[in-house]
């Protein structure tokens, strides 16, 4: 039932920005891809309801989730509880997708592949000082509705005296990694990889 009502929901998205965003138009020359920039801007993806529906959703299924952490040349991997689970894949919902910023701060530019009717959406702001950066969304056909393939944050953080570059990567149904960029001043950067997968 959760998954029809993901579908649902994300179907009806694409449906509502499609004849939202598209007037009538003198007809134009086919191509391979359609690639165009946004200008109604305020009816964006719904990518934190999905995420989030889909944290939910480990707390229904019977699945063993691994987690793996590596850097420093050192990998450490077990399984977790889905409280921890929990606990790492909530970063993925970053503030701005509820607190209206999104909507605000960032353009869509969107790109749908003919041959596979997958559609790209990219969410990019030209404010340099956000947290977050970029958002880029993979959706792929699923019945007569899209259902999201894949999701790509770039958010920036401070943690103590750490500047972080986050590099954000959700697998629907299958597995997110974080891959963490950390700069301390007057050091070598450091990176550290974490891999929490659940398929």
């Amino acid at each position: 039932m959760k998954k029809f009502a993901l579908a649902w929901l994300t179907g009806a998205w694409l449906l509502c920005a499609a004849c939202g965003r598209h007037p009538q138009t003198p007809s134009t020359p086919t191509t391979d891809t359609l690639s165009r920039p946004d200008t109604a801007g305020t009816v964006f993806f719904p990518v934190a309801d999905v995420i989030e529906s889909e944290i939910l959703q480990i707390d229904t299924i019977p699945v063993a989730i691994r987690k793996s952490i590596s850097g420093n040349g050192h990998t450490d991997s077990g399984f977790i509880k889905p409280a921890e689970f929990h606990a790492l894949a909530m970063q993925f919902l970053v503030p701005e997708f509820r607190d209206g910023q999104f909507e605000k701060n960032f353009t869509e530019t969107s790109f749908i592949e003919n041959s596979t009717q997958a559609a790209t959406f990219t969410y990019s702001t030209t404010d340099k000082d956000l947290p977050l950066q970029r958002v880029d969304i993979i959706t792929i056909p699923h019945g007569e509705n899209h259902q999201m393939q894949s999701v790509y944050i770039e958010r920036n953080r401070i943690s103590g005296d750490s500047s972080i570059l986050d590099k954000m990567f959700w697998r629907a149904g299958k597995q997110f990694q974080v891959i963490s960029l950390i700069r301390v001043k007057g050091a070598a950067p450091l990176q550290r990889k974490l891999t929490v997968s659940w398929d």
